[in-house]
């Protein structure tokens, strides 16, 4: 395979990635309750996942029309191993599942520390409690100041203890 149809096939996949993603959100964007106001709380969120939709697809219509551009040195996973590429998509994998079954503190906390094991950090201290202290900060910037919608999770409930983190 060429480098070019190498990167073609790289921005598809970059590009369905961001399309779930982005899908993901807009069906999370529609969790939130409207109000009505011309601009509500759903309209960042919202505005935010159809922004997704959209690169995800422009990726997607570069790469069908050839026009991903020249490969520059270090470029996608050429110069990785199947093991880390496959731990990297299994920490956005982690991190749905979570937001889905435990909500969106428990899914950062986890995320940040599967994150930095995949690249080589191995100080478990640090690593959970960096993700606490990050999770504590989101929680307090989206859900506190930003009044973004936080649902529960399906399997368990953790807003009962995080919603002091978010004054709610």
């Amino acid at each position: 395979m060429g480098t070019q149809e190498y990167k073609i096939k790289v921005e598809y996949g970059v590009s369905a990635i961001v399309l779930l993603i982005g899908v993901f959100f807009i069906f999370q964007a529609f969790t939130i309750e409207t109000s009505r106001e011309a601009v509500g709380p759903r309209t960042m969120p919202l505005y935010l996942a159809l922004t997704l939709v959209i690169g995800g697809l422009w990726l997607a219509f570069r790469a069908f029309t050839g026009r991903a551009g020249d490969l520059k040195d270090g470029y996608g996973f050429l110069e990785s191993d199947v093991k880390r590429i496959a731990m990297v998509v299994g920490c956005g994998v982690l991190f749905v599942f979570l937001f889905w079954a435990l909500g969106y503190f428990a899914a950062v906390i986890a995320t940040y520390i599967a994150m930095l094991y995949t690249f080589g950090v191995r100080q478990w201290g640090w690593m959970a409690g960096g993700g606490l202290v990050l999770a504590v900060i989101f929680q307090w910037l989206f859900m506190g100041v930003m009044l973004l919608n936080d649902p529960a999770g399906v399997l368990i409930d953790l807003r009962p203890l995080t919603n002091w983190i978010s004054g709610a």
